[in-house]
């Protein structure tokens, strides 16, 4: 018998996962990572539906459908911290470019 109430929450889920995974803002390759990612976990989805309805079935699809979600969190988290690395250039930049200025007005270069 096919436990329908896991299924649906399945599906759900993958759609919450599908929705992180449009608004991301990720390179190609980060895109094609959270595609597999997704594609894995909408066939696990698949197999618990039209597969045999025991509990490892079940539990593959769930660990699927976070693997999929944990993909997302990764790469969000390697873009955040990328975009904290560029306004620190951008802030050590102006830095040195004020102790340059400073020290050309006071004729040490």
């Amino acid at each position: 018998m096919v436990d329908w109430t896991a299924i649906d929450i399945l599906i759900r889920e993958l759609g919450a996962v599908r929705s992180a995974a449009d608004a991301a803002h990720a390179d190609t390759a980060s895109k094609a990572a959270i595609e597999q990612a997704i594609k894995e976990a909408a066939e696990a989805i698949s197999g618990a539906i039209g597969g045999p309805q025991e509990a490892p079935v079940i539990a593959r699809a769930r660990r699927a459908v976070q693997a999929a979600a944990d993909v997302i969190v990764a790469l969000d988290n390697e873009i955040a911290r990328s975009r904290r690395l560029q306004v620190k250039s951008i802030e050590l930049r102006g830095r040195a470019k004020e102790l340059v200025d400073t020290a050309k007005t006071a004729g040490a270069v």
